[in-house]
């Protein structure tokens, strides 16, 4: 049993409420029917609140691996996007959460070279690809001037164990692409995106913290480090003792393996969007703008929205 959500940057769980920061949940209830999601227009209906429904996403083996779709963008060639990237997974990944260096979070993520696929997909049953393309020619998720970017992962509804995360950046919109240190005039922090993009491939939803790189507005340069809200999510799920906070309590991390789930390829995956072995995509389940208002956004601000699917 599978389940699929895209995410732009969804405010769908709270780990704690003394806290900012929120967790992607399972959305389902333990006698809902195949297919539920309460947490689907959660942040519209509820604004900054958590979704408290269903479990916590994590992933339960102690590394991750990714790939870059080797044609990268028309505006940022594929070694820099292999240089921004592995920046942005770094900055999650070597958070330590005391003064002790032996406090590290424990997981990592490993960059396992580019592959020909560019499609979002994952094969239940053979070997798959953690991906990130970049999409110039459109760019079909919501509005092209404010999304700009969307992870979607696949996990289990009946644990919040993720098996897969794909990650599609918005290089269609009107303004360019940036990795600059000094951001030009008028152009998008590339670098604030990946962070962004990446705490959702770990398992967060988007933080009340205005400050936080998982916070749903854009903010350019400052989204490249983590803020004090979003070290306090790393350290609460992937702990230093190697185990990750779930639902149903603490559990050990598997072994170190960066190899997808299933198994590793370059080549697309058989069968569409929901690979060969996967589910049918009936269609979204949610595909709304959250209000700029209730965020606090300037109208110069790019939002970053979300987009739903489900499926059994």
């Amino acid at each position: 049993m599978l389940v699929i959500v895209a995410l732009a940057g969804a405010m769908l769980g709270r780990i704690s409420h003394a806290h900012g920061f929120c967790r992607t949940m399972t959305g389902r209830e333990a006698n809902d029917p195949p297919g539920t999601n309460r947490c689907a227009g959660w942040n519209e209906r509820e604004q900054r609140a958590c979704c408290p429904h269903g479990k916590p996403l994590y992933w339960k083996n102690a590394c991750i691996g990714y790939s870059l779709q080797k044609d990268a963008s028309r505006q940022v060639s594929l070694s820099d996007a292999e240089r921004v990237f592995a920046r942005a997974f770094e900055t999650w990944t070597k958070t330590t959460c005391s003064t002790d260096a032996a406090s590290r979070v424990s997981i990592q993520v490993s960059y396992l070279g580019p592959v020909e696929c560019g499609t979002v997909g994952y094969n239940s049953d053979g070997p798959n690809q953690n991906v990130i393309v970049f999409r110039d020619g459109s760019w079909d998720h919501m509005d092209a001037t404010n999304t700009l970017g969307l992870t979607t992962v696949r996990y289990d509804p009946s644990t919040g164990e993720m098996f897969d995360a794909d990650m599609e950046i918005n290089a269609y919109q009107r303004r360019p692409l940036s990795i600059a240190d000094s951001l030009p005039s008028g152009a998008v922090d590339l670098p604030s995106i990946a962070t962004h993009e990446a705490g959702h491939v770990l398992g967060f939803a988007h933080s009340s913290a205005e400050d936080a790189t998982m916070f749903a507005a854009y903010r350019a340069m400052t989204m490249r480090d983590l803020s004090s809200d979003d070290t306090s999510g790393i350290c609460g799920v992937y702990k230093p003792d190697q185990n990750r906070v779930t639902a149903a309590g603490p559990l050990l991390a598997d072994a170190c393996d960066p190899t997808p789930r299933h198994g590793y390829t370059s080549a697309c995956v058989s069968g569409g969007s929901s690979g060969g072995g996967g589910c049918s995509v009936p269609g979204d389940d949610s595909s709304q703008t959250p209000p700029p208002l209730a965020l606090g956004l300037s109208a110069l601000s790019l939002v970053l929205l979300r987009r739903l699917r489900t499926c059994d």
